[in-house]
């Protein structure tokens, strides 16, 4: 056998021994199936250009592949966190047959007056709101993202949100 077509046998071995433990744990930190599928193939695409895994003990070889899925997820939601919030002006209206003209004029100031006030918090804040409220992001993924602990990032969330309140009521009450 070629050197190859034994790195091709451990890679195989590899893979069949720890695919459905890692699949599992992707599934559940992925939105849909074809990100966890795509995640594990980058996790083993990770493991067979690691020509040291070969030599670990299949404890710390689960544990690597364990921790090279972990920064997988984290980098798939960096990537979706990226995206950028659009200007109040350029998202499409949303056709509301209930509300009356009027009603829509005020939804809309409200939301401008709200989209205003997001961006006179600090920078992180800003992210924290964008990554929870825009892209839906759960805490754990946005402690993840941001190297924080998740109760760190919980409390930081929920001042951020008194602090959006506190603001939004001051100038409803100055209107």
């Amino acid at each position: 056998m070629s050197t190859d077509e034994v790195r091709d046998a451990e890679d195989a071995t590899l893979y069949d021994r720890f695919a459905p433990t890692i699949l599992t744990y992707l599934y559940q930190q992925v939105a849909n199936a074809q990100d966890a599928e795509d995640l594990l193939l980058e996790v083993f695409l990770a493991a067979h250009n690691n020509s040291m895994l070969s030599r670990l003990s299949s404890e710390r070889q689960l544990a690597w592949l364990r921790r090279v899925a972990r920064n997988k997820v984290i980098d798939h939601y960096r990537r979706g966190a990226l995206l950028t919030v659009l200007p109040l002006e350029q998202v499409p209206e949303r056709e509301d047959a209930e509300l009356t003209p009027e009603e829509q004029t005020l939804l809309q100031e409200q939301y401008a007056q709200l989209y205003q006030l997001v961006g006179q918090l600090a920078p992180l804040q800003q992210q924290l709101i964008r990554m929870r409220y825009g892209n839906n992001l759960r805490l754990v993924v946005i402690a993840a993202i941001l190297e924080k602990p998740q109760g760190t990032v919980r409390k930081l969330l929920a001042r951020t949100l008194l602090r959006l309140r506190e603001m939004y009521e001051k100038t409803e009450r100055n209107h």
